[in-house]
């Protein structure tokens, strides 16, 4: 008691002294603030990265909701969707689960949202094609695969696609040339009945029969008429030519980058054989040209001799048969003889430049059945082709403009020949063509790969058309390299243009017969891949099928007879639609993949856009704490 008595006093006196306490109690506050916030802030780094497992876990929940029929048919994770608050509402009940098991780290206020949303056909197709190139590297791939082949075959197929491209051109060329010499036949045919009126006019003149001299004249006069319009029909085949030598020469210098030393050695060459045609032409054209004005002056002539013949009879006629003295009558119409013999015919179209005109028709028959619907020859007897049609509505090709070359990927996805086989390998093991049908309304999906069109029937008949022309060019290169098919291919155009035929002609006439043989061979090659055979890339001189005399002999028959299925060796039907897809646009067949995925779900659930179909979902988990606010974000891909 005393104690508190004497510091009561001091404290009234102010004498009593407190430092140490309030420091003391300044320290300890300092140690509770510290603790406090120490312990607040853990809470807040707690919520955090509790709040990031949930949102994590929550991403990772619904990418768990990934289509099943797509990933069960075509091994791709997709996330089906109709918006991003349809997202916000799958996840939100497991985020709110998360909050609702940890009461210690509560959050106020928080909203969730999606804030990124990558489509699996955005950025040209690239994220279909990762998940494409995933599964096939990590799941089905065994195949030990050569780079180095892959590069040679895709080379290969890109210039036979060329090559195949120039020899058409080289067969409407050919064409073209026989039309000119048709031409020539019908003027030299016209000027040939012309010598042989003037034959029988000068006969019937010797005879002094003036009546049947009329009628002849007659007769010539209507063949000189159609002079002219012979020469105008020669001039515009001319013309027609000029301009188709012309394009092909442009389009062989744009293809000359794509194709290899043979393949360009052997189109220079009958380039060279068509100018030389041409030059030889420039004469022959002049020639005509002069046959027009030739006959006008004969007219003018054959008109003077018709006066003058008509003024012979009359006076004929006219003499008064009492007088004992009868007229000299061939001394009369010796006048009109000199005059029609005034008339000169040129010899030099007389006999035409192409012999045996049935076996040209023959091999233009066939040639022009290139480019045609060669479904109905290369289909197998008693095969219905389909008729169905795909869905065209919102389909993921339309979304973007394709064709304008591969896009860029930098590093998602593979970029050598290996990536490319890969994905091709895809194509062939997930969808159907015409030799590996399944249940559906489309069979034809590889074909719609290449082509594209609404119409099955359209696909698979641009298919086999492609197929022809590829392996045309293939086997105009076998041809080109045999030198006995070569020397079988000119003896044949000797035959036709006959042995004194103009040496340019008959180049150009051998290589149109070689360009048609390799149709025909190809037309035979394609019908062996419908019929489930197989085909090598460059054949043998076994392997060839379609003789030349038999083709000049029976044209289009000789496909009449059922292929045979090869000898087991080279690529069937399916192996060439993958060299196809080697060489194609990278973007382009990714679009018509989806086209196909699309189109194939949509058979159970109508509706199906792969449009709505995420690869990669962002989220955003924004709340406050205690007392601090807390922001997450995550993504998630397949």
């Amino acid at each position: 008691m005393g104690g508190l008595k004497r510091l009561e006093e001091k404290v009234r006196s102010g004498t009593a002294k407190g430092g140490i306490t309030v420091f003391l109690s300044l320290i300890l506050t300092c140690v509770c603030a510290l603790t406090g916030g120490l312990f607040e802030s853990a809470r807040t780094a707690g919520s955090g990265w509790y709040m990031q497992m949930a949102l994590n876990s929550s991403l990772d929940s619904l990418m768990s909701l990934y289509h099943r029929d797509a990933f069960e048919a075509y091994r791709l994770f997709l996330l089906e969707f109709e918006d991003k608050e349809g997202l916000e509402k799958e996840m939100e009940p497991y985020c709110r689960a998360y909050l609702d098991a940890a009461a210690f780290y509560p959050l106020r206020e928080d909203k969730l949202s999606v804030c990124g949303l990558t489509r699996i056909t955005d950025e040209q197709g690239i994220h279909f094609e990762k998940e494409v190139l995933d599964f096939m590297k990590f799941g089905v791939w065994a195949q030990e695969t050569d780079s180095g082949a892959l590069e040679e075959w895709s080379k290969a197929m890109r210039e036979a696609e060329q090559l195949g491209e120039i020899t058409e051109l080289y067969q409407e060329n050919g064409r073209k040339i026989l039309a000119l010499e048709e031409a020539v036949d019908r003027i030299g045919d016209c000027l040939k009945r012309q010598k042989g009126y003037l034959k029988d006019a000068d006969k019937a003149l010797d005879q002094c029969r003036g009546g049947r001299f009329l009628s002849i004249a007659s007769r010539l006069e209507a063949e000189l008429n159609r002079i002219p319009g012979l020469v105008e029909a020669y001039e515009r085949e001319a013309d027609r030519l000029k301009e188709e030598l012309a394009a092909s020469e442009e389009t062989l210098k744009e293809k000359q980058g794509d194709l290899g030393a043979e393949a360009l050695s052997l189109t220079e060459q009958e380039m060279a054989s068509y100018r030389s045609y041409t030059d030889t032409e420039g004469e022959r054209r002049r020639a005509v040209a002069a046959a027009r004005t030739r006959a006008a002056q004969n007219k003018e002539i054959l008109a003077e001799a018709v006066s003058k013949a008509r003024e012979v009879q009359d006076y004929i006629d006219s003499w008064d048969s009492d007088d004992d003295d009868e007229p000299d009558e061939e001394a009369l119409w010796s006048q009109v003889s000199v005059i029609l013999n005034r008339i000169r015919v040129d010899d030099g179209f007389e006999s035409g430049r192409v012999r045996d005109k049935k076996k040209m028709r023959v091999l233009e028959t066939v040639s022009r059945m290139a480019g045609k619907d060669l479904l109905s020859v290369c289909v197998p007897e008693g095969t219905k082709v389909s008729g169905a049609a795909l869905d065209m509505r919102d389909l993921p090709s339309a979304l973007v403009s394709v064709g304008a070359g591969s896009y860029e990927m930098s590093g998602i996805v593979l970029q050598d020949v290996l990536g490319s086989a890969l994905f091709t390998e895809y194509a062939s093991r997930f969808f159907s063509s015409f030799r590996t049908e399944k249940e559906g309304k489309t069979q034809y999906e590889k074909e719609y790969f290449l082509n594209g069109a609404r119409s099955e029937r359209d696909n698979l008949k641009a298919a086999v058309n492609r197929l022809v022309v590829v392996r045309e060019a293939l086997n105009l290169l076998h041809l080109f390299r045999d030198s006995s098919k070569r020397a079988e291919a000119r003896t044949l155009a000797l035959a036709i243009t006959g042995a004194a035929g103009i040496a340019p002609l008959t180049e150009v006439v051998t290589f149109f017969i070689l360009t048609v043989w390799a149709f025909a061979e190809s037309v035979e090659d394609v019908k062996i891949l419908m019929n489930g055979g197989k085909l090598s890339v460059m054949k043998t001189q076994e392997e060839w099928k379609v003789s030349l005399s038999g083709l000049a002999e029976s044209g289009k028959r000789i496909w009449d007879k059922t292929p045979g299925s090869g000898d087991g060796r080279g690529l069937d039907y399916d192996g060439w639609l993958k060299l196809f897809f080697l060489i194609q646009d990278r973007v382009q067949l990714r679009y018509r993949m989806m086209d196909v995925i699309q189109n194939r779900i949509r058979e159970k659930q109508s509706g199906f856009r792969m449009e709505q179909c995420a690869f990669r979902v962002e989220a955003e988990w924004y709340g406050k704490g205690a007392w601090i606010p807390v922001k997450r974000t995550a993504g998630r891909e397949y």
